[in-house]
């Protein structure tokens, strides 16, 4: 809904000025699922729906969401705890902007020795390619409802060149095939319902593809995920 989504972009907008000042202090809160004057379960719900849609993992309601977390409280005291709590710890730093790859930390935890130990993460590898530089980590977002010789001339102008683009297990264009020629001028989220047998959601505005490419030479180079914007 529209409401939903100006909610949502006020919250980004006042997540995004956020600062730690000198001397804040987080204060632990006790989880209580059956007072709903705490949101605990609002969030814990609107958390875990998020990432199921994201896994398409069925969706729960609240209720549902009461539930589960009623029958799951010795996991949330003990391992489910310190994993969550460790990750949150690295989110304070995402939110507070300004870090380093080494200000992060990995924690392997076993609570059974006891033992937790930390250490820096390792950076991915990086690749060049004329003035681009990317990682794996990196996805590149294409805007509009492109067609796919659109696709291909946006790797082109980058003088990368794109023989292959799939999504999922199906493949929307190849080079080689001369049939996928009769594809070029067809819009991708045209053909990612069609090849792809995918179901776009009204609230998706977008999809991704991976694309094949090589450089002048005729080697592979390994590009991030391609994300179309089509809506």
């Amino acid at each position: 809904a529209a409401d939903d989504e100006s909610l949502i972009e006020a919250l980004l907008e006042k997540l995004s000025k956020a600062q730690f000042k000198p001397g804040f202090k987080l204060s632990p809160i006790e989880f209580e699922k059956d007072d709903d004057t705490n949101y605990h379960m609002d969030t814990i719900a609107g958390l875990a729906n998020m990432r199921a849609r994201n896994y398409d993992i069925p969706e729960v309601d609240k209720l549902k969401a009461k539930l589960i977390a009623g029958r799951i409280i010795p996991a949330i005291a003990t391992a489910t705890a310190v994993a969550t709590g460790m990750v949150c710890l690295e989110l304070y730093k995402v939110v507070a902007g300004d870090k380093k790859i080494e200000d992060y930390r990995n924690t392997f935890a076993n609570l059974a020795l006891p033992l937790f130990a930390m250490c820096e993460p390792i950076a991915p590898k990086t690749f060049k390619h004329e003035s681009l530089e990317w990682s794996l980590w990196d996805r590149w977002t294409l805007e509009g409802d492109m067609t796919v010789q659109e696709v291909l001339d946006w790797f082109d102008q980058r003088k990368l060149r794109a023989y292959s683009i799939s999504c999922g297990q199906s493949l929307l264009y190849n080079n080689i095939f001369p049939k996928h020629k009769e594809r070029l001028g067809k819009k991708m989220s045209e053909l990612v319902v069609t090849v792809a047998k995918m179901e776009v959601p009204e609230y998706r505005k977008h999809f991704d593809v991976v694309v094949a490419c090589e450089d002048d030479d005729g080697e592979d180079i390994d590009v991030p995920l391609v994300s179309i914007k089509f809506r």
